[in-house]
This record gives structure tokens, sequence and C-alpha cells, in this order.
């Protein structure tokens, strides 16, 4: 066993088909990892935490003994919601805390897909020697599959394809009931779940293909420590038709599998080859990076998933057409806003981010009708959820994205009235913070260069040093900060400097 050292973490994954156990040293190496036996997912929902409960336990205690074994004080137990409901899901975190003392906190496929992607990619880059690679991740799970795009090294796109391997073989024995050969119209049943992604990504030519999610490809492919490998082509197609033709038990013994997995690897070659077709894909590579691995690397604070989640907003922002330079005044000032104002509005920087997010994203609505287009953005970011937070994080940013212009959250409005408790205050300080702030670019010219903020008495003064006259600035400045009064007890008043 490696040296103990009382620094060791532990990262517990609760999966739909298994648990891990991650325990890194101080310098954020892998010790040692234990997975679980196979467990067993629903035939509807892949989830089926409920019905596994007394194994899950089980796995758990007996990870809790490897835990005490390597003296590891700090422990991080997180689960994938997948297609859990919101009654199961706390259920399930309480069964856990009572049964075994560990806190669950459940991560959504956007959390997950991020921390993947923030651990994937990077290395991608360095294995190819290439920093402005540009290409795709597909990462194959359960209930579905995301395909990612990256330009020039830089985050730019992911769909959310309804093509998880699981998904895929519960469709295949449906089909065994009524045909002989049932790959041919699963074929042409995950062709159509990618056509739509067709004019999207009929720009790109001969893109490079990196797979994670697969390990039978991994396993083949990938000697250690080597974590990404490349794969041939012509190899690639001749275990295909092999494993098309072979038997349950020929892929149990030759690739290493169990027999609810042996179940999941046909799909997955078939999502990875149409895949390939759908891209014209010059070159395909396998990686054995899983999820443990990039919450490990995250909870070492390693990974820049806050980056990826901004650049993620400012493409959602860049395809709905808004105004660059009119989202990023709002976000300097509003950043400036809440900062000013922590010791009375008490966010953590958590808070901060899903701010900034709201910034670049509440005018999305626009590209719609700018008409009521605050409400347009809002169940555009409910459809269109950010990639890397959680949902409730989503709901915020949605929510202050409804309230930033014309409607103030009153507790008779419908969708404030069904926020949760706890959330509406947060909710109504962000959306005042945004609507100071986007007032003071009302006119979309950013005639305001400069401006500082102080508080006197029961007044925020905002010194603005402008460019042009601010008549349409502080006409709106009067109209939006109502709401601002009411939740700070503060009354802003605009001072401006400078102007002709």
């Amino acid at each position: 066993m490696s040296d103990v050292t009382k620094k060791n973490v532990g990262i517990i994954l609760l999966r739909p088909d298994r648990l891990t156990l991650t325990i890194q040293d101080e310098n954020q190496k892998v010790v040692t990892q234990v997975r679980s036996g196979a467990l067993r997912v629903g035939d509807e929902l892949v989830a089926n935490y409920l019905e596994n409960m007394d194994a899950i336990t089980t796995n758990l205690v007996g990870f809790q003994r490897v835990l005490k074994e390597y003296a590891v004080k700090e422990v991080a137990c997180f689960g994938d919601l997948d297609d859990l409901d919101d009654v199961s899901a706390q259920y399930v975190a309480d069964q856990i805390e009572v049964r075994v003392g560990l806190k669950l906190r459940w991560l959504n496929k956007n959390q997950l897909l991020a921390q993947t992607l923030a651990q994937t990619w990077p290395r991608f880059k360095h294995e190819l020697g290439d920093q402005q690679l540009t290409g795709y991740v597909l990462c194959v799970g359960l209930s579905n599959s995301t395909l990612s795009y990256f330009n020039q090294g830089q985050f730019m796109n992911c769909w959310d394809i309804d093509l998880g391997k699981a998904r895929i073989n519960q469709l295949a024995e449906n089909l065994r009931q009524t045909t002989a050969t049932p790959s041919d119209i699963i074929t042409d049943f995950i062709s159509s779940k990618l056509e739509y992604l067709v004019p999207e990504l009929s720009g790109q030519s001969a893109p490079v293909l990196l797979v994670q999610g697969v390990e039978t490809l991994a396993q083949r492919y990938i000697q250690a420590p080597n974590v990404i490998a490349q794969v041939d082509m012509a190899s690639f197609k001749q275990r295909f038709r092999r494993i098309l033709s072979s038997s349950d038990q020929y892929i149990i013994h030759q690739y290493d599998v169990d027999e609810q997995s042996v179940d999941w690897v046909l799909p997955s070659y078939l999502v990875v080859r149409q895949t390939m077709r759908l891209l014209k894909a010059r070159k395909l590579y396998v990686t054995s990076l899983d999820q443990p691995d990039g919450l490990l690397a995250d909870y070492a604070n390693k990974l820049p998933v806050n980056d990826l989640v901004r650049s993620a907003a400012d493409k959602m922002a860049q395809r709905y057409g808004i105004d660059v330079y009119h989202k990023e005044f709002v976000t300097k000032v509003a950043m400036q806003l809440f900062d000013a104002l922590k010791p009375i509005h008490r966010l953590n920087n958590h808070y901060r981010l899903l701010l900034e997010l709201a910034c670049k994203v509440d005018d999305i609505g626009n590209f719609i009708n700018p008409q009521g287009h605050y409400r347009h953005s809002a169940y555009i970011l409910e459809a269109n959820p950010l990639i890397g937070i959680s949902d409730v994080d989503n709901l915020i940013i949605a929510e202050v994205s409804r309230y930033h212009s014309s409607e103030a959250p009153e507790i008779d409005q419908h969708h404030f009235k069904e926020l949760r408790s706890r959330l509406r205050l947060p909710i109504a300080q962000l959306a005042a913070i945004l609507r100071v702030a986007d007032s003071l670019d009302d006119s979309r010219q950013q005639k305001i260069s400069e401006i500082s903020l102080k508080l006197k008495g029961d007044r925020l003064l905002i010194k603005a040093k402008a460019n042009d006259d601010l008549v349409l600035e502080k006409w709106a400045f009067l109209r939006k900060n109502k709401l601002f009064t009411q939740v700070y007890g503060l009354q802003p008043e605009l001072i401006a400097k400078g102007a002709k």
C-alpha cells in the first residue's frame, strides 16, 4: 500500500450502474481506486437507486473501511441524477445519510459533463501538442450522450442526444420480439437522433473526434500510464463487425465486461460509428478518463470549470445575437455593484458567478421578440440550461433574467410564487443589481466610460464619467431602481460627470 498521509482525499461517485471510490494524495495523485460490482439499471428509468439501496449501502460501508485504511479524513460523496426525479433523489440522499452517515450531493448531467470536458480537453490538446485544436468530444452515457465542439481550443457548443447505451439496448430488447436483425433498425434510429445536428455541423470539415465512456475501446487501445490514444480506423471497423456478429458470451470473455454491460457494447459502437459518419471524422481518439477523474481534479481546484461555464454563456449570447459591447458593460458594472454591496447582501462568490452569467444571457429573448424579451429570455434558458451548473443555479439565472427589465418579482406573480422560499431573496437581490447596471446603458451606446460607487447613509452614490448626454440613461435609471430600493433599503443616485 502507498504511504499513508493524513492529507489523502476521497471522492465517491454513485452512478446508476456502479459506485466508484477514488483516493488521491496531497499532490493530487491517485493512490487507489475501488469500483463496486454492477448495480442493476432500471428497465424504464436508468437510475434504479431505490431498488439498489441495500447494495449501495453495503458498498458504501466497504468504501468506508478503505477510507479508514488510507487515513482519509476528507470525503466528498456525489451522485449522478440521470433521470431521477427530485422527490426520489431526496429520499435516496436521506437514506444514505441515515444508513452510513455520508452527505450526498447530486450532480446533473450538465455538471458532470463540464467536469469531464474540463479534464479531457486540456489533456487531449496536450497529447496532440496542439493548443489550437479543433474537434469534438463524444461522451457516451447510459441514458443519453453528449457531443461537444471545440474550435481553436475554445469551447463552442454542446448537444444533448437521446442516445444512451442502456436506452438503445432497451430499444433493441423490444425489437428482438419483432425482428431477427434489430441492428439495422437501431442504426436508423441513431441516425434519426443525429440528423437534426447536420445543419449545425455541416460547415466543419474532417474533424477530430475524441470518445469518452466506451470502456471496451479504451481497454483495447490505451496502454498505461497513457489516458488517451488514437484508434486505427480499419481496426475499429473490423472490431465493430466482430461485435456485430458475436454472441454475448464471446463478448464477455473477450472484452472483460459483466453480464449487464455486455448489452451496452454494441450500442456504444453504433453511436460512435454513426457519429463518425455524421462528422466525416478523419481521426478517432479514445480516452479512459472518466467522471471520477473530473470530480477529483475539480475538488482539488485544478479544473477551470467556471471558465467553461462562462464560455458557454458567451457562446449562447453570440448564438442569439446579443450586443457584445452592452453585455460587457453591464457585466462589468454589475460586478462592481455586487462587490460594493457585499456587506449588505452577504452572498458568496458562487452567486457572483450566477449574476455574471445572467448579465451575459439576460437579453437573448430579443432573438424572439424585443417586446417582452425578458420573458422570452427566461423560457429559452429553462429549455437550454447552461452547462456546468446545477438545475437550481440555472433556475436562478432564468428568473434573474426574467426580472431584469420591466417586471419586478412580486409574491402574487405565478413564477415568483412557485419559487422555493430560500431562493426568492437571492433572486431579487441579483435582479435588482442587474436592473441598475442595465439601465446605465439603456441607449446601448456605452456613454459611460467609468463609474465609482460610494455608500453614504441610506444612499448609494453612483458617479458616472460620461462622454455624452445621459438623458435616456437617467430616465431608465429612475424607472428601474425601485426594486433596488425595496431590496437593499438604499436609494441609488446617479451623478453624471463629464457629460457634454
